[in-house]
């Protein structure tokens, strides 16, 4: 009886929860992505569809493949001895090797599962948390549950989001954390219990931001939530110390919490190619004047993505409220201002003075995507909007929905004209195609009149139904946004015509990590494909290139095969005549060129010994130098910018050899060397930090070779043991950083919640 009387207490508990508004919100907004994704999730082939080919397969599922292969190897990749001949692979952010999701990721694919449907449910789970993350955030800012929805809605699937960063999962497991950063700070501000607490929630995203891949974003991430804490702590009437503590706790904790990718990246960022040799010129693109048109169309003259796109309702909405301006508007409406200036790149002086005077703008390109902080801004004035829209009591008397109601009428007076004569200009044309610009804004007309006709009636009934209003407004935005972003380039058939194929001669070219014995000049028939194929190729993808792997492959051809151990070939013209090679074959790429498959007849081993060095005076400009001469034979002279520890004699041993060369692991390389005389062994890996080598067990100092690569000096002896293994004092100092930040955070909200 006392065991039934319990459960008769709690029925109503268990009832009350399930039929909560956030309840109730969850459950929509799983529907709706189980909607939005159902080609991507159903399991008949006929109706599947995959991403594209391009940055998805080609970079992300490249690495990520990678990334899980070895931790199901229990290995953590540090090093990639498939792209660009070689490179430090947890140092390069957007391969995501620290993002916890990535690890959950690869434990449910199991350790042969991950494919390249695992990393499209990898992103297609992100958009249900950010829609959870984003209701959670608004529910906080406004009175209305339903408002807190429809503003998750309108994020979550808006243009932005469902554009490129679908394809771009750095961008979209960077920006994912958002929500939950701008909550830790408004907390921070705004309720004397988080003051502490949520500036360590918003540290954690930030970490977990920079985790997933997109340093860019993160940043203008950070600096919008420290703006954040300085306006509305301002307006809050907090000191100016109380501010300055929060703003600078949010960046030490959330740089604290990154540390393991951050150390590594700024390392990697310091040697790459694409910081030393790209300037204002190359990194201020940006959105032109004619693309702010997308707030009113998505796929204006045919574009791929409409990142501006909010929908009918959602601009509308957010204009309404910049024409009557609330105090807790003015940050939001700055905000907007700001970063389309901003996402306009070298076309506004505002870009300029970014570049100039706020650190960390000068190192980036592609300024366009500051717009989804423009875009989250619009939301947000938008959700506000719909709070006081479903708050209102007499809707007829109400200055903001008459507003509204005309701003539904200009707009739809102003969609329907240039739908009409856009079709009639087409009808005139001897052939007239369907046009997706053309059926864009035949939508974006439909919606502006059902928009403006829901306004009407809401406007018109005294006591709507709350229900029915939530539900025909939510009804309507998704059939703006799912039409358009359902619809998108963004989805193809799931057919072999749009699977990327293996490149003709794989199982020639294709080596497994035990197995490198050699690299492959894969521009032509593997096309930087290298790690996706597992091919040891000296070319690769990826933003972010060493600059004196980059320079070597610049300098001329032979000279290039020779020092970086190439044994394959793939080449569309002529190949230089001073190399012996052998023709094996042509094949055709996936660019549908034909090239030539070649052997090289006597490819530089890996690691390979010489007797004589020259020692350039110029650094490594003058090693390049040196290596061009026509006189300097690369097999048997090593060029180094600085003197051995020891003289080498100049002539060969005829019995000097490297036997059992392995690569144990991409961080780790064992050889045996047997040399009568003193010698310089030279190895086809980039000299990067955090390499060491061993002689027989004991340290000995890496000389740079051929500007960029591995050379160890080697005293006379037989049968020698010699080790080189990639050990990164940037991600051992990085990871006990890290462990310590996480620690201190997770201590203090549990010693702060108990003492509350």
């Amino acid at each position: 009886m006392k065991e039934q009387a319990i459960s008769t207490e709690n029925r109503p508990r268990f009832q009350q929860a399930i039929t909560s508004p956030a309840a109730i919100a969850v459950l929509i907004l799983s529907l709706l992505w189980v909607f939005f994704f159902w080609r991507l999730l159903t399991p008949t082939d006929e109706d599947r569809v995959i991403f594209p080919e391009g940055d998805f397969p080609l970079h992300y599922f490249s690495y990520s493949d990678y990334q899980v292969e070895r931790l199901w190897d229990g290995e953590i990749p540090l090093w990639n001895p498939y792209n660009y001949g070689g490179d430090p692979f947890a140092a390069n952010v957007q391969w995501a090797v620290w993002y916890p999701p990535r690890w959950i990721a690869a434990l449910i694919a199991g350790s042969d599962g991950w494919s390249i449907e695992a990393l499209q449910m990898e992103v297609a789970a992100h958009y249900w948390l950010i829609s959870l993350m984003m209701y959670l955030y608004l529910r906080v800012l406004v009175k209305r549950p339903a408002a807190a929805l429809i503003g998750s809605v309108l994020w979550t699937y808006g243009g932005y989001l469902t554009g490129y960063p679908m394809l771009q999962p750095s961008i979209l497991e960077a920006v994912a954390w958002l929500p939950l950063l701008m909550l830790g700070s408004h907390l921070s501000v705004t309720s004397p219990r988080w003051q502490v607490r949520g500036i360590l929630l918003g540290g954690v995203m930030i970490g977990l931001s920079f985790f997933g891949g997109h340093t860019q974003t993160t940043m203008q991430m950070t600096y919008l939530a420290g703006a954040y804490i300085v306006v509305i702590g301002w307006q809050n009437k907090l000191k100016w110390q109380a501010i300055g503590w929060r703003v600078a706790l949010l960046g030490i904790s959330g740089a604290a919490v990154a540390a393991v990718q951050l150390l590594p990246a700024v390392e990697l960022t310091r040697l790459a190619y694409r910081t030393e040799d790209l300037h204002y010129l190359d990194k201020s693109v940006g959105f032109t004047f004619p693309e702010l048109l997308q707030f009113l169309w998505p796929r204006l003259f045919e574009a791929q993505w409409w990142p501006l796109y909010l929908g009918v309702p959602g601009f509308l909405l957010a204009i309404n409220a910049m024409l009557h301006l609330r105090k807790k508007y003015h940050f939001w409406l700055g905000v907007i201002v700001v970063c389309l200036w901003l996402a306009l790149g070298g076309s506004s002086a505002v870009y300029d003075f970014f570049y100039v005077f706020v650190p960390g703008f000068n190192m980036f390109r592609e300024q366009e995507r500051a717009a989804s902080l423009a875009v989250f801004a619009l939301v947000v004035l938008a959700t506000f909007q719909l709070d006081r829209l479903f708050n209102s009591t007499t809707p007829a008397q109400d200055p903001d929905e008459r507003r509204l109601v005309w701003l539904g009428r200009i707009h739809l007076g102003l969609a329907g004209a240039v739908f009409f004569v856009f079709s009639i200009v087409l009808m005139l044309r001897p052939e007239h195609p369907k046009n997706v610009t053309a059926n864009a804004m035949g939508l974006v007309a439909l919606v502006s009149l059902m928009f403006t006709a829901w306004l009407i009636w809401h406007k018109r009934r005294t006591l709507p139904n709350e229900k029915l209003v939530v539900g025909s407004l939510l009804a309507l935005i998704v059939l703006d946004l799912f039409t358009v972003g359902m619809k998108s380039p963004n989805f193809v058939p799931d057919t072999p015509d749009n699977r990327i194929q293996p490149p003709e001669f794989m199982e020639l070219l294709s080596q497994p990590i035990n197995d490198i014995q050699w690299h492959v000049d894969g521009a032509a028939g593997v096309q930087t494909y290298g790690t996706y194929w597992r091919i040891p190729d000296i070319y690769g993808t990826g933003p972010f290139r060493l600059s004196t792997t980059e320079k070597l492959r610049q300098i001329r051809v032979d000279r290039r095969w020779e020092v970086l151990a190439v044994r394959y070939v793939t080449a569309l013209g002529e190949v230089p005549e001073n190399v012996p090679l052998t023709r094996l074959d042509t094949g055709t790429n996936y660019d549908g060129l034909k090239y030539t498959l070649y052997e090289l007849d006597d490819p530089r081993p890996f690691a390979h010994l010489v007797y004589e060095v020259r020692v350039s005076d110029d650094g490594e400009h003058g090693v390049r130098e040196i290596m061009k001469e026509p006189n300097i034979n690369l097999r048997e002279i090593g060029v180094t910018d600085e003197a051995l520890p020891f003289d080498l004699s100049g002539k060969r041993p005829a019995d000097a050899r490297v036997n059992a060369f392995k690569m144990v692991m991409p961080e780790y390389l064992e050889m045996e060397v047997s040399t009568p005389a003193d010698a310089l062994l030279t190895v086809a890996v980039a000299n990067y930090p955090g390499w060491r080598a061993e002689v027989n067990g004991e340290k000995v100092d890496i000389v740079d070779t051929y500007a960029g690569l591995i050379g160890v000096p080697i005293r006379a002896g037989q049968q020698q043991k010699v080790t080189l293994h990639f050990v990164p004092m940037t991600v051992m100092i990085g990871g006990v950083i890290t462990l310590l930040a996480l620690i201190l955070v997770v201590g203090y909200v549990v010693l702060s919640l108990r003492h509350s």
